[in-house]
C-alpha cells in the first residue's frame, strides 16, 4: 500500500505559491512607475512622467502630482512634452503602422520601436 506524504506535497505547494506571489509582486512594482516630485520656491513643485506614449507619460506625471497634493487640487502652472524616440515622432508612427500591417499579413506581429522612455512630460504645479 502506498501512502502520500503530506509534508512533501505541502512543501511543493508552499514553494510554488511563494514563487507565484513573488513574481506577481515584482511585476506589480514594475508596472506602477514612480515620478519623483521636486519642491521649488513659492510652494511650487515639478515632476516628470516617462512612458512609451504621450498620454501615459502625462498620466504618470499627473498621478505623482495628485499624490503630492493629497486632498487639495493640482493647479498646473507650466507643462512640456519631449519626445526621445528612435525616429522622429511622425516617422515612428508610420513605421509602426506599416510594421503592424506587414506583421498581420505574415503572422509575425509588429516590431516594437517604442521604448518605455520615448516621452517625457514635465509639469510644474502647486496645490490649492
Amino acid at each position: 500500500m502506498t501512502m502520500i506524504t503530506m509534508p512533501r506535497l505541502g512543501n511543493k505547494l508552499l514553494a510554488s505559491t511563494s514563487i507565484l506571489t513573488g513574481a506577481l509582486f515584482l511585476s506589480a512594482c514594475q508596472s506602477t512607475p514612480s515620478s519623483p516630485v521636486i519642491q521649488r520656491a513659492n510652494s511650487t513643485y515639478e515632476t516628470t512622467g516617462i512612458a512609451s506614449t504621450k498620454v501615459r507619460a502625462q498620466e504618470n506625471a499627473l498621478e505623482s502630482a495628485k499624490k503630492t497634493c493629497g486632498s487639495r487640487q493640482v493647479i498646473v502652472l507650466d507643462d512640456e512634452v519631449k519626445y526621445n524616440g528612435l525616429l522622429d515622432e511622425r516617422a515612428g508612427r508610420v513605421v509602426g503602422q506599416v510594421g503592424a500591417v506587414v506583421g498581420s499579413i505574415f503572422g509575425t506581429g509588429s516590431p516594437q520601436l517604442s521604448r518605455d522612455d520615448d516621452y517625457e512630460y514635465t509639469v510644474s504645479f502647486r496645490c490649492q
